[in-house]
């Protein structure tokens, strides 16, 4: 599997959706934009999500609002694993290679 490339439209991958129970909500219709993998872990990449604003306010009260600025200018933390490129094998909840 290799990581999505710098601009391409991502999404939960499949598998990770199904293995964490998320079905229904928010988080099989989250989309984003891939930035670039993370520096300090290759394991990591950097999203900017459509949605972001609207889960700005609670993420602020949570994480900080350094953590918001941060992921507003870069783009939130994700694990590559954890993402797929939208339209990809990997995005589908259908595909048995998920």
């Amino acid at each position: 599997m290799s990581a999505p490339a710098p601009g391409d439209r991502v999404a939960y991958a499949a598998a990770f959706l199904k293995n964490t129970g998320q079905f229904t909500g928010s988080g099989p219709q989250r989309r984003g934009t891939f930035v670039k993998i993370w520096e300090s872990n290759p394991d990591f990449g950097r999203v900017k999500w459509d949605d972001f604003e609207a889960n700005a306010p609670p993420l602020a009260l949570h994480w900080g609002e350094d953590y918001v600025a941060d992921a507003r200018e870069h783009g939130q933390l994700v694990h590559i694993k954890n993402i797929a490129k939208v339209g990809s094998a990997r995005f589908a909840l259908t595909c048995a290679g998920a």
